[in-house]
């Protein structure tokens, strides 16, 4: 802000503002967040000193910033990234930084969903509103480049929407070689390609490239390095990665004292820098580890090694219910119904630990192989009923929109029930084969979700029993009250079901 206020208004034009703004004398670090009285205080100071509305203010901050953030960040953005590319790892790769950096910061919560070749959508939530900024970011980003870039607003939370929905669209233009900087990527600093390890529908807990202050110091990225493959972490011998994410990577990994091949989650080393996250990621492996029942994925063990948590997880051999599907097409009714039971008997057994799983989907819900039991995975955005942090930390949406109960989708407070709306959203899928809430881009899936009512799984499919229609139907209740009362509940229901449809069929 300082750089920019010299930019527009000359040598003195800092102080100048300042004074305006009446905050002479005040020291502002370049490595801390601004106070949200202050910052305020100084747009409206340059609004009314430069002739700009404070949207405009912010919108030409945002482009002067965006170029600072790629020389502050340049070492974390593979070679022959553009615009679209870097938004759409922003959270993979600059956020974490972000918060090492600068730990007052406060970014918001920035999910990207292509829309086409030359075109995302950015879903936006913060509780500092600072949409204008971003936008000028985008711009100040893609004039780097060489790209003009086009934003428009489908929803803002300034118009009173829960979030804001950005359209951005690309236009490349001849790059000035000249005026290009080149952006280089240590050896030793490994940095993902575009769009890998990332599901576009999925709103991630983050924070963000679009609250940093130009200022930011770097974090040392020299203690931060992922673990060797193959090689070892504590007591385990890893063998290969077997995912990432934002948070963590899973690797299968041996543990040395049991002879027991686990799948071992560790905290990503420049997340586990920040004291809250790790400790947050502690407190969560271990209520977990608390749960056990067939139809949840064991934890054995929860630690931290150098600094870093993990927690080390029971090997499973199968695939997720959306390859399954995918692969196989989807079951009989009678292995939906046995798989809608066993995702409920593992949600009781979440639930009765105070735990909240969040993220009920397809490919959260693992099919063994060979027998077929289904287990609930990906805990990762659970959280301890009540616990109101996560929420307040993000300032935003967690989940993920086509499976998201409506009062998940607005941001409110849930409980239980909000698991068993996700869970409802799998057994329409798997009973007629379309999603029940389902539009061309996130915000018409939010949208559909508050306002929609899908047609019963007997319309879309006429060979599902009216019964099952009924009980799906109950879940996707936008009440959560009318909803059943319970994931137990709802396991006795569905196995009342199972032995009514199919009596030569045991269920328990």
């Amino acid at each position: 802000m300082q750089k920019f206020a010299r930019q527009l208004g000359g040598p003195g034009g800092w102080e100048n503002l300042l004074r305006d703004a009446a905050l002479t004398g005040k020291v502002f670090s370049p490595a801390r967040a601004y106070d949200d009285a202050d910052a305020l205080a100084l747009v409206g100071a340059a609004s009314r000193k430069f002739g700009h509305p404070p949207e405009k203010v912010l919108e030409l901050f945002g482009e002067y910033l965006g170029p600072e953030l790629l020389r502050m960040y340049g070492r974390l953005i593979q070679p022959g990234w553009k615009t679209l590319d870097i938004l759409e790892n922003t959270e993979k790769l600059i956020h974490s930084a972000v918060r090492v950096g600068n730990p007052g910061a406060a970014p918001p919560v920035l999910e990207c969903q292509r829309t086409g070749p030359g075109s995302l959508q950015i879903l936006y939530t913060s509780e500092r509103r600072m949409c204008h900024l971003a936008m000028g970011i985008i711009r100040g980003i893609g004039r780097h480049f060489g790209e003009t870039m086009e934003c428009t607003e489908e929803a803002c939370m300034h118009r009173g929407d829960p979030y804001c929905v950005i359209d951005v669209s690309v236009h490349t233009q001849g790059i000035d070689t000249d005026a290009a900087e080149t952006i280089i990527i240590p050896g030793n600093t490994p940095a993902p390609r575009a769009n890998q390890d990332r599901n576009p529908h999925t709103l991630a807990n983050a924070q963000g490239l679009f609250g940093s202050s130009p200022g930011a110091v770097s974090p040392d990225w020299s203690a931060a390095r992922p673990i060797q493959v193959p090689g070892r972490f504590h007591h385990y011998r890893v063998d290969r990665t077997l995912g990432e994410g934002g948070m963590g990577i899973v690797y299968l990994a041996e543990d040395e004292r049991l002879a027991r091949t686990v799948a071992l989650k560790v905290m990503q080393p420049h997340i586990a820098l920040q004291t809250g996250m790790r400790q947050r990621f502690l407190r969560e492996a271990r209520a977990l580890a608390a749960v056990r029942n067939d139809h949840v994925v064991t934890v054995y063990d929860v630690g931290e090694s150098q600094g870093v948590p993990y927690m080390a997880l029971e090997f499973l051999e199968g695939c997720g219910l959306d390859h399954l599907v995918k692969q196989d097409g989807p079951p009989a009714l009678a292995g939906i119904l046995r798989m809608g039971r066993e995702a409920a008997l593992g949600l009781a057994a979440v639930h009765a630990k105070g735990l909240v799983h969040r993220d009920i989907k397809p490919a959260n819900l693992w099919v063994e192989s060979p027998s077929g039991r289904l287990k609930i995975l990906d805990l990762g955005l659970a959280r301890v009923n009540g616990d109101t942090g996560w929420q307040s930390w993000a300032g935003g949406v967690v989940g993920t929109p086509g499976f998201m109960s409506p009062e998940q989708a607005t941001g409110k407070e849930i409980d239980q029930k909000s698991d068993l709306f996700s869970l409802g959203c799998v057994l329409y899928w798997l009973t007629t084969g379309r999603y029940p809430f389902q539009g061309p881009d996130l915000l018409s899936t939010l949208s559909a979700l508050a306002t929609v009512e899908p047609a019963p799984p007997t319309t879309e499919c006429p060979g599902v029993p009216a019964r099952v229609s009924d009980l799906v139907m109950s879940l996707l209740d936008k009440n959560p009250e009318n909803r059943p009362v319970s994931a137990r509940v709802l396991a006795e229901d569905i196995g009342a079901l199972e032995r009514e449809l199919f009596p030569s069929i045991r269920s328990g």
